[in-house]
């Protein structure tokens, strides 16, 4: 069911939540990232998948973008164990088309990768707006993804092992980005117009059968 979403309608949704459940969705909405998004490319394990994702969410990371989808919409919310509903998942048909949206946006896109070029973590310019892509866990990035990126970045390792699980390299690359941002004062916050529609997002997300609901209050009108 797929019905118009009214600011009336937001309205008296709110009414059936708590004042203390919509404080805590202003207050999250609030510190939502908005100069740095993830780009998941042709990942395939659903761990990692759902890993990267609750990381991004936890993180105050609101869009990520999936080049392609893997598997079925059904598969894709269930792994996620339900931090999808507080994410907006941005999905693409292929690697081209995302990163021509993201640098109309003004994005830098760095894929994080054991390349030659690549950047020590440590000594990345992490100012401005920032897309890292993740790629697949045993090809690694594509050949389209090389040749696109504008650079690479790499956790360095002390160890025999010179690879990290993608879910472990993203979470560690993207708390170093956004702990280096805040403290350089180079974070922005979501505002505008979008603050608006995921919030309209999240108090539909906050009801119970939510589609019955807005059913009930479509036919009172």
């Amino acid at each position: 069911m797929n019905l118009k979403f009214a600011m009336s309608d937001r309205k008296q949704l709110e009414s059936l939540l708590t004042p203390d459940r919509l404080d805590r969705l202003r207050e999250v909405l609030g510190k939502r990232v908005a100069n740095v998004t993830v780009v998941l490319e042709n990942l395939h394990k659903v761990h990692n998948l759902s890993a990267i994702l609750r990381t991004c969410e936890s993180f105050g990371i609101q869009e990520v973008h999936v080049v392609p989808q893997p598997g079925e919409g059904k598969v894709f919310r269930t792994v996620t164990q339900g931090c999808h509903r507080w994410l907006t998942i941005r999905r693409h048909p292929t690697v081209s088309s995302c990163f021509s949206m993201l640098r109309e946006e003004g994005f830098r896109i760095l894929a994080g990768a054991l390349a030659e070029k690549a950047v020590p973590l440590e000594q990345l310019d992490c100012t401005g707006k920032m897309a890292l892509v993740f790629s697949n866990e045993l090809e690694g990035a594509s050949d389209e993804v090389l040749k696109q990126v504008d650079g690479f970045v790499a956790v360095p390792m002390a160890g025999f092992s010179q690879s990290l699980n993608v879910s472990v390299a993203a979470g560690i690359i993207l708390y170093r980005v956004l702990r280096k941002k805040d403290r350089e004062g180079d974070i922005e916050r979501i505002s505008g117009e979008k603050v608006e529609k995921i919030l309209d997002l999240w108090v539909r997300n906050s009801v119970r059968n939510v589609e019955l609901v807005l059913a009930e209050l479509e036919a009172r009108k």
